[in-house]
């Protein structure tokens, strides 16, 4: 599970301390209770005995505990948003002041194009233009293609 503050973790054992006293004010085994939320005895046994470190992750525990709620006939979204809000509230702090230490990497979006272009431009030039690609040939091809018009214009020449 993640990690809670200390108002959270209160907030949780209040919320699981309720839970247990009505579950057994009401005499409802906690199998019973298990059965008709389908969430795992375990896990309830865990909640209520505030082993938290063996409890999922809050948004999950928001889930179990809106149901163990409703079959307790309680309101389970009330119970369920009063640690979710706590939660919600201390997770954004955490990420606002991630965010904030990290560096501001930030590239403009017309470098890229800039870039982008650049290339396309060098890559075009170089397909397109003639020069380039005459020079392209080696000095071997041109021995190769002298030979065989040598041997063209031969055979043109005797075959006449």
């Amino acid at each position: 599970m993640t990690p809670l503050n200390e108002a959270q973790l209160e907030q949780l054992k209040e919320i699981s301390t309720h839970l247990r006293q009505v579950r057994q004010q009401k005499s409802i085994r906690i199998e019973e209770i298990a059965a008709q939320t389908m969430i795992r005895a375990g896990v309830l046994q865990a909640l209520e005995q505030e082993r938290f470190e063996e409890l999922p992750e809050p948004i999950f525990l928001q889930g179990f505990i809106r149901r163990y709620g409703d079959a307790l006939g309680l309101d389970g979204n009330a119970l369920s948003h009063m640690l979710i809000t706590n939660v919600v509230c201390q997770d954004s702090k955490n990420t606002r002041n991630n965010l904030d230490k990290k560096r501001n990497t930030y590239i403009p979006l017309i470098l890229t194009y800039i870039l982008l272009l650049v290339s396309a431009s060098a890559g075009l030039l170089y397909t397109l233009n003639p020069r380039l690609t005459a020079q392209s040939v080696t000095p071997e091809d041109n021995n190769q293609q002298s030979i065989v018009s040598n041997q063209t214009n031969r055979g043109r020449e005797t075959g006449n």
